[in-house]
Formats: C-alpha cells, structure tokens, sequence
C-alpha cells in the first residue's frame, strides 16, 4: 500500500505530465512565497526578480505593473512568468530532464548571466570555438540544447549542472 501512495505521490507531483507550466508556476511561486532577501540585488517576489518585471513592464506598459518588486501581487507574478514561459520557448524543448534545469536557472539568475551560461554549456557540448553565440530563448539555442540524441542527454544535463547561481 505504501508503494502505490508514494507512486501516486509521485505522479501528482510530476511537472512532465499535462500542462508543466501550469504546475511549474504554481509550484515556484508558492515555493517562492512573498518577498525574499537571500542577496539583495536579487530581492524578488513570487520566484519574479525587479529585472524581469522591468523587461515585463517595458514588453507590456498597458498592463501598468508596479514599478518596484516589492508591490508585485501573486497574480502579476504569474503573468509574468507565463511570459518568459512563452518568449523564451520553453514549450519547445524536447527533453524534460534539459527544460526543467534551464526553467530553474531562469528563475534564479539574471538574463544576461543565464545567456553566457546556456551558450557555455552549448559551447562545451558541441566543442564549439570561444566565437560560437546563439541568444537565449532564440530558434537556434533551443534546437542546440534539443539536438543531442537521447542517450546523450544526462550527459548534458552534467553539464548544465554545472553551472552555480
């Protein structure tokens, strides 16, 4: 019995199955909780840091977000997310071991260190020269980070891990 009741645990916790973002949201978001003050260059509200509500703000000045992290509501948050969800093509991975480590960096570094960190992770796997760049969230990044075969990607998601934030 106590199988079948951590397998169903499992199961409901599982971000792979049905829509992963909408789990994935919530679960980051509660995790998250309020305002949190681990480095303050990095104050956040609900897994939402002051930079990617500014590039919210500026992407979407209709909505008339708050200006400061500290005002943003749970709701807000998880527009916010959803955006970056899309903008970002997370829905075109084809791994879920590589979505759910890139989802996770996203969440906890700044865009720009997250973009040196895929491309050196990128460079390292395909053994790409030091010119080699592809932006983050762009066509040919995901297809870079999908375009291993199967057996290689634990490999990659070494790699990927990397990578400290």
């Amino acid at each position: 019995m106590k199988k079948i009741i951590i397998l169903l645990f499992l199961l409901m916790h599982s971000p792979s199955w049905g829509h992963p973002i909408d789990a994935w949201i919530d679960e980051v978001i509660e995790y998250a909780g309020g305002e949190t003050k681990i480095n303050p260059a990095l104050i956040n509200a609900y897994a939402v840091n002051q930079e990617k509500l500014d590039m919210y703000r500026v992407a979407h000045p209709r909505f008339n977000f708050p200006e400061n992290i500290k005002d943003l509501s749970r709701a807000q948050a998880k527009q916010i997310l959803y955006y970056f969800w899309d903008n970002y093509r997370f829905s075109d991975y084809k791994y879920d071991e590589i979505l759910e480590r890139v989802w996770d960096l996203m969440i906890h570094m700044s865009m720009a260190d997250l973009d040196v960190a895929i491309n050196n992770c990128i460079r390292k796997y395909y053994d790409f020269d030091d010119g080699f760049y592809a932006p983050f969230g762009s066509i040919a990044s995901v297809q870079l980070l999908n375009g291993m075969a199967p057996k290689n990607v634990p490999e990659f998601w070494k790699i990927l891990n990397e990578v400290k934030y």
